[in-house]
């Protein structure tokens, strides 16, 4: 007897940071600003079926990836566009690419690094 299981589908989404001064920002604080956001805007109930997670961080390079479910992919992209500050300082997080594979979302980085 054999089980299926369905995997569920996985959407990677690559977001640049614009700052007007630049502010040293860490993990946690990116992350508590973004779960922020989703339960203001969205509540408890869409917080939990999200799958979040934090693939990529580089605060160097003003980049980060967010790895999500593919449902759940426009509550993290109109959670993230609705931060406005971090820190009492202004923000801007801009999604650039969303794909179903990591690699793909790799490639757009470096190409993205190239053009800086």
């Amino acid at each position: 007897m054999r089980l299926i299981t369905n995997k569920e589908r996985q959407r990677y989404i690559l977001f640049i940071i614009i700052q007007e001064n630049k502010i040293f920002l860490d993990q946690k604080t990116l992350l508590k600003s973004i779960w922020k956001s989703i339960w203001r805007y969205f509540g408890m109930k869409e917080a939990n079926r999200i799958g979040l997670w934090l693939i990529e961080f580089n605060s160097q390079e003003d980049y980060f990836i967010l790895r999500c479910s593919h449902e759940t992919k426009e509550i993290i992209i109109s959670a993230l566009t609705l931060i406005q500050e971090i820190n009492g300082r202004k923000i801007i997080l801009s999604p650039i690419k969303t794909s179903g594979t990591i690699k793909s979302i790799k490639k757009h980085k470096l190409l993205l690094n190239n053009i800086k």
